[in-house]
């Protein structure tokens, strides 16, 4: 039995690592396609939103962004992460969960910083890159990271509001003209990259068995 359940935590501890590295390589094919393609820039001037198309929207769409942005408030719910992990057994995967968070906002300035958007001649495109949204990326991690300190059996009940919350923050970026498709898709996966990480890093597999 107890061979049976170490067989078991290394095929979630390789599942983890799998999946990040799945993410890794769906942040490359994403940029390569939407960012370094003719076809990829036009699909992404397509679905982009501009700012002024609809007022009622443009405004809900800034104030989300505005909160999600707030210093103040990210720092509120990283501190709630913390005392919910402290309080219930798990403050390796809230300091996981902390460092997720730091890694994917670190990681989408760097790579905003080193990506280059080439000009493809496609009408309405610029050469100005916003690959990946750090919004997004934040927002991502902070669903992650308050899952890591989430029992087990209640993980997708808050993963699938989560998750929703994620994709509208990414609808708002697009909304306001912040962020194109891509530039969503791409902070998605680098963030749930750094998450798998996160998750074998504080033993999540185990804590699944």
């Amino acid at each position: 039995m107890v061979t049976d359940v170490r067989a078991r935590t290394r095929d979630g501890g390789a599942g983890l690592l799998l999946a990040a590295v799945a993410c890794v390589l769906g942040l490359l094919v994403t940029c390569a396609v939407f960012v370094w393609t003719p076809a990829g820039q036009e699909l992404d001037q397509l679905l982009l939103a501009g700012p002024g198309r609809d007022g009622a929207a443009d405004g809900a769409a800034m104030a989300l962004l505005s909160v999600v942005g707030d210093p103040l408030v990210l720092a509120v719910v990283l501190g709630g992460v913390l005392v919910a992990g402290m309080l219930s057994g798990r403050t390796r995967a809230a300091l996981a969960g902390i460092v997720l968070f730091g890694c994917s906002v670190a990681g989408a300035r760097v790579l905003k910083s080193v990506v280059t958007r080439p000009d493809l001649d496609v009408t309405g495109s610029t050469t100005h890159n916003s690959f990946p949204s750090g919004h997004v990326a934040a927002t991502t991690a902070i669903v992650l990271a308050v899952l890591l300190v989430l029992p087990a059996k209640v993980r997708w009940w808050a993963a699938v509001p989560g998750l929703a919350g994620a994709v509208l923050v990414g609808a708002a970026t697009m909304i306001a003209g912040w962020h194109r498709l891509s530039d969503v898709l791409g902070a998605m996966l680098l963030a749930g990259a750094i998450g798998c990480v996160a998750f074998w890093s504080a033993g999540g597999a185990r804590r699944r068995l």
